[in-house]
């Protein structure tokens, strides 16, 4: 799968993502009923949660931890 076959599925699912920014290696996506987004990593976790194989939950604790260990 490709990172643009990720993201069309994430918007057949209704869903709104904005364009890979390739400086940070992220894509924002807007969850569904609110004004919250998550910044998505393209590859891998991109491609994960497309599948269902990972959550908009399980992301945000990632970019939390991220922020924690960042100096």
């Amino acid at each position: 799968m490709t990172d643009n076959e990720a993201l069309e599925i994430l918007r057949a699912q209704g869903y709104a993502a904005g364009t890979p920014d390739v400086r940070t290696g992220r894509v924002r996506v807007w969850i569904h009923g609110n004004n919250d987004a998550v910044d998505v990593a393209i590859g891998r976790e991109l491609h994960e949660l497309a599948e269902g194989k990972l959550t908009f939950e399980e992301i945000r604790e990632r970019r939390e931890d991220e922020t924690l260990v960042t100096p």
